[in-house]
């Protein structure tokens, strides 16, 4: 079943975070330039500057007067650019000579950031989910992303290349939004100010790439639990996800049960998509006097007007669906039916790959092939959790594992509500005792944070996670 990329915009409307069938492309440094791009000024050097990664000998016509190298070192200068400004490896080659246009090397400054089409829109709707909160955020980006000097190699490096031109913000333009705000969204809003730390030393680099994992992570939950949120109330859905050391052996019993939740979680998902677009089309009205085929066509036109696609886009897809429209009436079966169709080809193991394909690119899902599909927390991706989640310096490890369940519907174990278990009996978890489950998995998350360094044990019945700068 292919699917047909025309009618994105029709699954956007039950879902505007939905990725369409490139979502391979998807990577954070992407979600990252669009996040800070709305209101950012790039250096007019920068495409020097990822020339320099490809053709030392092209760039250096133009860079002759802030670097010097001979041409027995290019390959070196070459090699040590693109793993500079690269480490992603998101910045492709030109067909002659330099860098293309497409990729973003890693914001190492704000004059590195250009926006990127290659996000499908995931960083634009993450800033539009921040820009509903107050507070300083905005400020801590301006210092995080704009230090006042740079004091460390790589950044100096950058800057030098770009004539010390840092790049600027344009506090003029604002991303807004006017969405009722879920309490999923406050949550997501809140865990992405807590990542955003502001440094001005060579800690600046880890602290931009933990804030690109974040924003990532936040875009993954949002894009399946939220059409849930919307549809059956403020709580996310229930996701098991497996606490020890990433992928596990595939007959464990624990990584059984995170495939098994994992359809669970992706199959709630898939069916609030299709409520979704269902009561969104049904809330519009019509002519009064049209044939229901004609409604059905003229709420999906307004809809896709509302949300600003081209004429020629609704054209396309109106006649893709021209054959689901003809004597049909709107109904939430037409709505999943057209989903499953050839038309969309959205069936739930498309959708699921698609959030699978997602998710290995911050080691929170997996594996590529073979076995279940399931959700685990790789330790980088674990580092950016305990800086999310934890208000202050430290956190008893029990309310940690609870705030991951009630926040983001995340289940890593018991937590300190032990009622947990009866919650997740709908998974039908066969051969295994819930409670026996969750304690072994919150076991083995306990050891691991411990080991990171991202837990402190101080007897048998008491941890507390440690957030660091």
């Amino acid at each position: 079943m292919g699917f047909n990329a025309r009618t994105i915009e029709l699954l956007r409307i039950g879902n505007p975070w939905m990725v369409g069938h490139n979502v391979n492309r998807v990577v954070p440094v992407y979600v990252l330039h669009n996040f800070i791009a709305p209101n950012a000024k790039h250096s007019m050097r920068l495409q020097d500057l990822k020339n320099l990664a490809f053709d030392a000998a092209f760039a250096m016509r133009a860079l002759g007067d802030k670097i010097e190298a001979s041409h027995d070192n290019f390959d070196l200068l070459e090699q040590t650019t693109y793993g500079l400004i690269s480490p992603e490896r998101r910045i492709f080659r030109a067909r002659e000579g330099g860098s293309s246009q497409e990729g973003s090397p890693f914001p190492l400054t704000i004059g590195m950031v250009r926006r990127t089409p290659s996000d499908d829109r995931l960083g634009v709707r993450v800033r539009a989910l921040m820009e509903s909160r107050k507070g300083g955020w905005r400020k801590k980006l301006e210092n995080l992303m704009n230090p006042v000097a740079a004091k460390d190699p790589a950044t100096n490096f950058a800057l030098t290349v770009l004539g010390g031109d840092l790049g600027g913000f344009d506090d003029g333009v604002v991303v807004g939004s006017d969405d009722h705000l879920t309490s999923l969204d406050k949550y997501c809003a809140e865990f992405l100010d807590r990542v955003l730390v502001e440094h001005a030393d060579a800690r600046r680099i880890p602290a931009i790439r933990r804030f690109a994992l974040a924003a990532y992570f936040v875009a993954i939950v949002r894009l399946v639990a939220g059409p849930v949120v919307l549809e059956k109330g403020e709580k996310p859905p229930k996701v098991f996800v497996y606490g020890g050391l990433p992928p596990g052996r595939p007959l464990d019993p624990l990584i059984q049960a995170a495939g098994k939740s994992y359809s669970f979680w992706i199959n709630q998902s898939w069916k609030a998509i299709a409520g979704r677009i269902y009561r969104e089309l049904k809330s519009i009205r019509c002519l009064p006097k049209s044939s229901d085929s004609e409604k059905l066509s003229q709420k999906i036109s307004i809809s896709l007007r509302e949300r600003e696609v081209s004429a020629e886009q609704i054209s396309s897809i109106m006649a893709s669906l021209s054959s689901f429209i003809s004597s049909r009436s709107l109904s939430e079966e037409w709505c999943r039916e057209v989903l499953e169709s050839d038309v969309v080809g959205l069936p739930k193991s498309e959708y699921a790959r698609r959030v699978r394909s997602l998710g290995q690119n911050i080691g929170f899902a997996g594996p590529d092939r073979g076995g279940k599909p399931r959700l685990f927390l790789d330790t980088p991706l674990l580092g950016v959790l305990v800086q999310g989640i934890v208000p202050g310096k430290s956190m008893e490890f029990e309310e940690f594992v609870t705030e991951l369940a009630n926040r983001f519907g995340i289940v890593v174990g018991l937590g300190s509500d032990d009622s947990i278990s009866d919650e997740i009996s709908e998974w039908g978890l066969e051969g295994a005792h819930t409670y026996e489950l969750l304690s072994r998995n919150q076991d083995l998350l306990r050891e691991r944070l411990v080991r990171a360094g991202l837990a402190r044990s101080y007897s048998d019945s008491h941890t507390e996670v440690v957030k660091h700068a």
